[in-house]
């Protein structure tokens, strides 16, 4: 099962907030520096964060494929 993770690039980012509005499952929070941060145990991958950042930050890094045994390939 391929398993697609999201991250944001600090540098890009203009801390717009758009990739937290829309976020049907919360899984964006500011960080002190005020950059949002994804918590990957609520996001349900679902691209929504990377589609709204008109900036590019929202970015999918790598992309992780899960083995049965729970050991993850990338």
């Amino acid at each position: 099962m391929r398993q697609t993770y999201y991250a944001i690039d600090k540098r890009l980012c203009c801390r717009c907030g758009a990739c937290q509005r829309i976020c049907p499952h919360g899984a964006l929070a500011t960080a002190a520096n005020g950059v949002p941060s994804i918590d990957q145990e609520r996001c349900r991958h679902c691209g929504m964060c990377f589609r709204a950042c008109r900036f590019g930050a929202v970015g999918r890094p790598y992309e992780l494929y899960r083995l049965k045994d729970g050991r993850s390939h990338r």
